[in-house]
């Protein structure tokens, strides 16, 4: 008998992993600078000339500077002085800070930047320097000793499985490449019509805006192709040098560009093509109605979102028009309720006729055309703050992310990588520098895919894969 002075022994299954805490990833810097940047962002130096320029070139070349740390090319790093002027807590004073870089890790770097404005360390002392091992226990079988019983297995109901990118990826490995390798012959198809539209019309590009996938765009090349091969010479007098897309509908959108319906025969797209000339006129007065409408908003920008369900220059042109109007009618308000602060600074987006006034997460106002002026003037002083908040932050993220893409582009050996509008460039971020962590894991998964980076998990038939954000590993 096993001499235990106990009459039973649980032994626990353990499996160890280690974390690898690196000195500061992509999202940690972010975070850690995020105080920073709101302290010395350009957009807040709108009354101060000669200080704005002096901190966008000091940024600009900050960035390159911790671009280059995190992309392991210190090496070839020179010690850099950098001039920031900074604003006070009450807004008002401006001081000069001199930033002295010649750490060639980013902890110290950002730490440097931070002491020198006088900003709180808090959230770089909470992450780890050291590589730590913790254990991991699989409690789904418990190995049990009794003594007077011989080793068994106590089976315990397992745990609901949870879908996690490792697991979906190997179970669609095999669809993934057939898809893959069946949508290189549809793109180089693709390439082909397209480069021949270009040649033959002369339009300045070509791009598919539309859910369907390849089959649908193909099909939409070749139908438009055989139409100039009838009238080469009309259609080149009418689509040279423009965009041309293949969207839901078909019309001029409000960047001017020729929108093509998918669904719609080859009848309606003559009939749109034999009018474009005439939307000319149109799309030329756009900025001066924006200007106009900035001039009464105190010259916030007015700004045209590039989207996939476009709004179409003509309703453009009925929403301006009636938003100006609406407007000029209460121009006495304006003093009231914003002043004669310039808000410059801003941005306001006019893309419906009815709606909620909002505020988006990347700082921008959208109002719907139908809401009087009264309520758009009072709901722009009420969140002029928080929309340049929201401002600073989108940029400051999307820089990170734009640095974190191009990582993963070579990392990860993916053939391409998006995101969905529904994004925001800090979630992307986070799920980039995440992927980049498990690279070892995922990488043979990945390589030489279309990645998007949603809501969601799907697989489309043209080989692009969609992943959740928030993934789970």
């Amino acid at each position: 008998m096993w001499a235990f002075s106990y009459s039973r022994y649980i032994a626990v299954k353990r499996q160890v992993l280690y974390t690898a805490c690196r000195h500061l990833n992509n999202s940690q810097t972010a975070a850690a600078l995020r105080p920073f940047y709101f302290a010395v962002h350009p957009d807040l130096f709108g009354r101060h000339p000669k200080e704005r320029s002096v901190n966008e070139e000091s940024l600009k070349q900050l960035h390159e500077y911790v671009a280059s740390l995190q992309a392991n090319r210190s090496l070839t790093l020179q010690p850099v002085d950098l001039v920031f002027y900074v604003r006070s807590q009450a807004n008002t004073n401006l001081r000069t800070v001199k930033i002295s870089l010649m750490s060639t890790d980013v902890r110290t770097t950002v730490i440097t930047i931070l002491e020198a404005c006088g900003l709180p360390l808090d959230y770089v002392k909470t992450v780890p320097v050291t590589t730590k091992a913790y254990s991991k226990t699989d409690w789904s079988k418990v190995h049990v000793y009794d003594t007077e019983s011989r080793f068994h297995f106590q089976e315990r109901p397992p745990p609901p499985v949870q879908r996690t990118l490792s697991r979906w990826l190997k179970e669609n490995e095999a669809r993934v490449k057939r898809y893959f390798e069946a949508s290189l012959a549809a793109q180089e198809e693709i390439d082909r019509l397209c480069t021949r539209l270009v040649s033959q019309v002369g339009v300045a590009s070509v791009r598919w805006e539309n859910i369907w996938g390849h089959r649908h765009y193909i099909a939409c090349l070749r139908t438009f192709n055989k139409l100039c091969e009838t009238q080469v010479d009309k259609m080149r007098n009418t689509l040279q040098g423009r965009h041309l897309v293949f969207g839901n509908n078909t019309g001029i959108n409000l960047h001017g560009e020729v929108v093509l319906g998918s669904e719609d025969v080859a009848t309606e797209w003559m009939q749109q093509l034999r009018c474009v000339h005439a939307y000319d006129p149109m799309i030329e007065r756009f900025p001066r109605m924006e200007q106009e409408l900035s001039a009464l908003l105190n010259h916030v920008q007015i700004v045209r979102r590039q989207k996939r369900e476009f709004v179409m220059a003509q309703s453009y042109e009925v929403l301006l028009n009636r938003m100006l109007n609406s407007l000029r009618r209460c121009q006495d308000l304006v003093g009231q309720e914003l002043g004669l602060q310039d808000l410059s600074h801003l941005v306001l987006v006019v893309e419906c006729e009815s709606g909620p006034l909002a505020l988006s997460n990347e700082g921008q106002f959208l109002i719907p055309a139908s809401i009087p002026g009264s309520l758009m003037l009072k709901f722009i002083a009420e969140n002029k703050d928080q929309a340049a908040t929201f401002l600073i932050d989108a940029k400051f993220h999307t820089f990170y992310m734009n640095q974190i893409l191009d990582q993963c582009r070579g990392q990860l050996n993916v053939s391409e990588i998006s995101r969905d509008d529904a994004i925001t460039p800090k979630q992307m971020t986070e799920c980039c520098q995440r992927l980049l962590d498990s690279q070892r894991q995922l990488n043979p998964l990945l390589q030489g895919t279309k990645l998007k980076v949603s809501t969601y998990y799907t697989l489309m038939k043209d080989g692009e894969l969609t992943i959740p954000w928030n993934w789970v590993e």
